[in-house]
């Protein structure tokens, strides 16, 4: 590899090109004139390539991430994921690849990977879908993988690990205040990057509900208990404070505001798993858990609670509203898996009868056209408006056939494998990056146990988005498998008057 110095932007700069792209990105719209939208692919394009230029890969990186909170272009893979793999290719051509590091990924991933890309290609040329659709569909998930493998080859270091949250944080306050007026109505936004919830919404029980810029009220709450997931081991332990008290608090903070937010999305099963995700840290913390921050936690969640039955500042009641309609002394573990006492059983029993159908090796294949992803799911387009099954498993199978499906799931499963194995090797040290290994863990954990009730590969911004989180993932394990990890002083004070490097 050339040894040539890769550089990394601060957290303001990065942030500057992410606010510049999402803002010119809503300009990407086919109901803008062309040329305008000529103009603005160009311009996030440029944002993209001026990162590469100056061999900035981690704010190429973090760009990619953040721009896939917003569903610009959905339908043809994601605006800004053709922009990116666009000034990823020119940058290459030009440049060559010479400066980015090995991949993180595992040979059984990527040959796995080659095959996985395989059978979707064999399961389109088997559909009666048109030509250019196939095409097009075949290409749009080339590029999710495409940019999930040079995501996998940016060097992540423990620097860039505390940008990660930093940037994301900042991000999610921002979302979060979006999340805010889309639940409360506070003023009609005109701007994409501040998206409504959009003046034909119906709500179930007339409780308003807030998706972020995700554009999915599940989704939303999906991500924010993840980042509590990422957030949680650091705080109950102590060692994000030994980054710095400011890091501390500011992930203490994400902490208070990823919980509201899922109650302003009015999601029952985040929350449900909320405490099994608390006790489940406290379990594998075991001797490193902090009973001191524990404590304060517990008292400060309590506090809350009692202003809160005093003075209502929060309204819980969507929760007990929309379990009403759920009858708890007939819940049993075939009603759920059913779909029945998840407001899926209808869409469950279709997708079983799918199933039996399913081919051992090929599907129907995906598609990012969403009238098409329909069809696929329904054989043809729901009146109800409802794309999938929401479950990630019966769709999987259903796309791609049981092999396809096994090879999807497998990437997911043979990553926590690794992390937890590592995991349990370093579980005795005091370091921030071995709790941000067990967050990610409990992330990934939690993850696929929602995709029992929805799906990532629904929309182009959400499968792209959880795939550079699964890239994150392996960089880590790939660099906590180091004997000796080194750590930046410039940015960590606790470690000034020490070492360099951490030991593991």
């Amino acid at each position: 590899m050339n040894k040539i110095k890769e550089t990394s932007g601060s957290v303001a700069s990065i942030l500057l090109k992410i606010a510049a792209q999402a803002v010119i990105g809503q300009f990407t719209y086919t109901k803008f004139p062309l040329p305008v939208v000529v103009l603005a692919l160009l311009l996030v394009i440029f944002l993209f390539f001026i990162s590469l230029y100056k061999k900035d890969y981690f704010s190429f990186l973090m760009q990619l991430f953040i721009c896939n909170h917003y569903t610009y272009g959905y339908e043809i893979g994601g605006t800004f994921n053709l922009a990116a793999t666009i000034a990823l290719v020119a940058y290459l051509l030009n440049y060559g690849s010479s400066y980015f590091a090995e991949t993180s990924l595992k040979k059984p991933i990527l040959l796995l990977t080659v095959i996985f890309l395989f059978i979707q290609c064999c399961s389109l040329i088997y559909s009666r879908t048109p030509t250019s659709l196939k095409i097009s569909s075949a290409a749009c998930l080339f590029n999710f993988f495409f940019l999930f493998y040079y995501a996998s080859k940016i060097q992540l270091d423990a620097d860039k690990y505390i940008k990660i949250i930093q940037v994301t944080g900042i991000y999610f306050c921002f979302m979060f205040v979006n999340a805010l007026n889309q639940r409360y109505e506070y003023f009609l936004s005109p701007f994409d990057f501040f998206p409504n919830v959009g003046p034909n919404a119906t709500w179930e029980l007339d409780i308003p509900r807030a998706a972020g810029t995700l554009g999915n009220f599940e989704y939303y709450a999906e991500y924010s208990i993840s980042l509590i997931a990422l957030c949680l081991p650091g705080v109950l332990s102590g060692s994000y404070s030994k980054v710095s008290k400011k890091f501390m608090f500011f992930c203490i903070g994400l902490l208070g505001l990823a919980l509201l937010a899922i109650v302003l999305s009015g999601t029952r099963s985040s929350i449900l798993l909320l405490p099994f995700l608390v006790i489940l840290t406290i379990f594998l913390l075991a001797k490193r858990t902090s009973f001191k921050n524990l404590a304060i936690g517990a008292a400060g969640v309590t506090l809350f609670f009692i202003i809160n039955s005093i003075h209502t500042i929060v309204d819980f009641s969507i929760f007990t509203k929309r379990s009403e309609e759920v009858d708890m002394k007939h819940v049993t573990l075939e009603s759920v898996m059913s779909g029945k006492d998840m407001n899926r059983g209808e869409i469950f029993a279709y997708g079983f009868e799918k199933m039996q159908k399913a081919n051992l090796f090929l599907g129907e294949g995906f598609f990012t056209n969403r009238n098409q992803y329909v069809i696929t799911h329904f054989d043809k387009i729901d009146p109800n408006g409802i794309p999938d099954y929401h479950n990630l498993y019966m769709s999987a199978v259903v796309l791609w056939g049981y092999l396809g499906a096994l090879i999807l799931i497998f990437f997911f499963f043979f990553s926590l494998y690794r992390g937890f194995r590592l995991y349990f090797k370093l579980k005795k040290q005091d370091f921030f990056l071995v709790d941000l290994l067990l967050g990610f863990n409990l992330l990934f954990l939690f993850f696929m146990v929602n995709q029992f009730k929805i799906q990532f590969i629904r929309d182009a911004n959400y499968f792209m988005l959880t795939l550079i989180l699964l890239a994150f993932y392996n960089s880590l394990i790939h660099l906590l498998s180091k004997k000796v990890v080194v750590i930046p002083t410039q940015q960590i004070k606790f470690y000034e008057n020490s070492s360099t490097t951490h030991n593991l």
